[in-house]
């Protein structure tokens, strides 16, 4: 791509377009503390934005935020001056992933719910009371799990039992479709809908306890703060939550596996973006008269995060 002249860029000259561009290129790299050498590809996007920057993605990768005017050996320039911060956080991704669970979604599996660990087990009928109700599926869940003071958080035939901590499900479910390579993924299917459920029960919760709490400290700030418009659950791969200026909140549904204080720690988060729309300090100031230690809540998510993911069996 030719370089492009900063004085056709200011008089809106046809050859330097202000649209967003984007494009692949590599660079050498070579870390100063090392001496190793490596060429290393990145994603390049061109906008009217006055600023360059760098972002080094989940899998790792370079993804450069660049001026439409600013010449290409001006980019590669910067990207090999930060050679050693790119490196360094290409390590820290690289460990990060390597924490990810790999489960097998068999018996024996272990998964997390509020940041205690639970054992997966095919319950057994001896466990469980009024197994003779069998009219509906409604009923048949109620007779599974009828002792609500062992078994709780119920939902099609999946239950936690908390005395042994127990991730149980229903006999019978694990074989409905074949162990040799269906099974797990409809064993998957099944666990991540139970998970769904949860969140779809707890976000709401957690929202309509804090919301008086934000709005009050936010009209003491003199600043006041709209309604919840929707609360969504969704399974994003890159954010835990987020706010839209329509009062629109989305959250991740993998936090239900995190302890109760880092979920409420990003719900409170999005509810003080009701109030700005930003990462501004009065926003920080807000969250801090909410959550003084929301610091180190945020730092957990950061370190433990890939623990909330999980890969392909």
């Amino acid at each position: 791509m030719p370089e492009r002249c900063p004085v056709c860029v200011a008089k809106g000259h046809p050859a330097f377009p202000s649209v967003t561009q984007y494009e692949t290129s590599a660079v050498v790299l070579g870390a100063e503390n090392n001496g190793d050498y490596s060429m290393e590809a990145y994603h390049l996007t061109r906008s009217k934005r006055k600023s360059l920057s760098i972002i080094i993605g989940k899998d790792g990768t370079i993804q450069v935020k660049a001026p439409n005017w600013l010449p290409k050996y001006k980019i590669d320039q910067f990207i090999q001056q930060k050679a050693d911060w790119i490196q360094e956080k290409q390590r820290e991704i690289s460990m990060l992933e390597q924490q990810k669970p790999v489960h097998t979604f068999r018996e024996g599996d272990c998964f997390l719910f509020q940041g205690e660990t639970y054992r997966l087990t095919f319950g057994s009928g001896n466990r469980h009371k009024g197994r003779e109700n069998r009219g509906s599926a409604k009923a048949a869940e109620s007779a599974e799990f009828s002792d609500r003071k062992q078994f709780g958080r119920t939902y099609r035939g999946i239950a936690l039992e908390e005395s042994e901590k127990l991730f149980i499900m229903e006999p019978g479910l694990e074989t409905d479709a074949s162990m040799s390579e269906t099974g797990p993924g409809f064993v998957r299917e099944r666990i991540e809908e139970w998970y769904l459920f949860q969140a779809k029960q707890i976000f709401p919760e957690r929202v309509s306890q804090y919301y008086p709490l934000v709005s009050r400290l936010a009209g003491s700030l003199g600043k006041e703060i709209g309604p919840v418009n929707r609360i969504s659950i969704r399974n994003q791969k890159t954010r835990w939550g987020s706010c839209s200026s329509k009062g629109n909140l989305n959250f991740n549904w993998r936090l239900v596996m995190a302890p109760a204080g880092i979920l409420d720690y990003v719900v409170i988060h999005e509810l003080c973006h009701l109030a700005y729309l930003n990462h501004s300090s009065q926003f920080w100031h807000l969250v801090s008269g909410i959550l003084p230690d929301w610091k180190e809540r945020r730092s957990w998510l950061k370190a433990n995060g890939p623990l909330l993911e999980w890969e392909n069996f």
